[in-house]
């Protein structure tokens, strides 16, 4: 039987890497062989290594130098007898292309999650996509867009919108007088916590008579910079900051509003969590935003840096709590409607029949050349 390979650069706690194991494990439960391979053996989060063991799934973890993961690579691929190969983000996507050099019927299908890359990234993923992957899977329709206006080679992209489960528990009404906002991210430059911020300090400013706390959940290199901006705009006694909790769903689930200030994005896996939660949602119109967020119906879309707007909004739903279940309910409907873990497996299976039925008709005109002779 032929085999699913999920490849990854790590499986450390990030979106690329929760999204990769959950396709292995809804693949597997459609019956494919699915192997997961990471090319660094020891950068695996304890909470996905035990995704790995309850859900059953076969990984390898590569090492040594890159040749030499390169070399394992292709043994397992032989070895798993592997047909298909989904890779994730940049360093993924190069090697399974290069793979194919030594697995001449192997499929891959590189994989995008961001609408902005650095130059050589941006150049190194448009060659594999031009040159070596069978196609390329965007997780948003903005980057596919931008990237096809810089030379991607329109005809081998798809988008396959993250997935999220709809929790057990129906996101519960919340009526009370103390107020939590949130923002759940990595802390670097792209998430804007200064206008975040900035706007909460107008808030409270122009609200003073209201309990209003933030909590800001991650970890990452600019936690100095955002303790300062904290520090000098006065705001120590009101927002949390806290690093990387085990518990992330426990926070928005006390929380009331979702904040998100990004300056770009890919399609944001934090996002669809809150309103899996049932959170009304404050954020910037970047990257697929706007197929997760309707203005009016379930939060509001603000232009980037907008301080002022994003300070109206949070203080409309601040005053309202009629507003902040209406649209936390929209959230939860909206996200389950369009964002289930079906539509996504349809998607990947459609890929994969579509492209290995292609290939059987290659080989099948190979065949019949083959056995073609002059004159008959």
């Amino acid at each position: 039987m032929s085999s699913v390979v999920i490849f990854c650069k790590t499986l450390v706690k990030g979106g690329a890497e929760k999204q990769a194991l959950s396709l292995a494990s809804l693949l597997a439960e459609r019956g494919e062989d699915v192997v997961v391979v990471s090319w660094s053996r020891r950068k695996v989060d304890t909470q996905n290594k035990k995704f790995i063991t309850e859900n059953s799934l076969k990984h390898y973890g590569l090492h040594g130098s890159r040749l030499m993961r390169f070399v394992q690579f292709n043994r397992i691929l032989k070895k798993e007898n592997a047909a298909v190969v989904f890779s994730y983000l940049t360093l993924a996507n190069i090697v399974a292309g290069f793979s194919k050099v030594f697995n001449k019927d192997l499929v891959t299908f590189g994989g995008i999650r961001s609408e902005k890359f650095p130059v050589c990234k941006f150049l190194s993923e448009r060659f594999v996509h031009n040159h070596l992957n069978n196609a390329t899977i965007f997780n948003n329709h903005s980057a596919k867009s931008k990237f096809e206006r810089r030379g991607f080679d329109p005809g081998k992209g798809y988008v396959i919108h993250n997935s999220i489960t709809r929790p057990d528990s129906p996101a519960s009404l919340k009526n009370g007088d103390n107020l939590n906002i949130i923002t759940v991210a990595r802390f670097v430059k792209a998430k804007d916590f200064k206008t975040s911020l900035l706007a909460f300090s107008q808030l409270i400013t122009r609200n003073p008579d209201q309990s209003i706390r933030y909590i800001i959940v991650g970890y990452g290199p600019e936690e100095p910079r955002i303790r300062s901006l904290i520090s000098s705009l006065g705001l120590g006694k009101k927002v949390d900051l806290v690093i990387n909790p085990p518990n992330v769903g426990d926070f928005l689930k006390s929380s009331d509003i979702y904040l998100s200030t990004s300056l770009f994005e890919g399609l944001s896996n934090s996002l669809m969590e809150a309103m899996v939660e049932g959170l009304p949602i404050v954020a910037t119109n970047v990257g697929d935003n706007r197929f997760l967020v309707k203005d009016g119906y379930n939060g509001y879309l603000l232009p980037v840096k907008d301080v002022e707007q994003i300070t109206l909004r949070l203080e409309t739903l601040v005053k309202s709590s009629e507003l902040r279940n209406t649209f936390g309910m929209n959230s939860l409907e909206l996200i389950s409607e369009s964002f289930n873990e079906e539509k996504l497996l349809t998607g990947y299976l459609q890929l994969i029949g579509q492209y290995t039925s292609l290939l059987t008709q290659k080989q099948v005109t190979v065949n019949e050349k083959a056995h073609t002779y002059p004159g008959l």
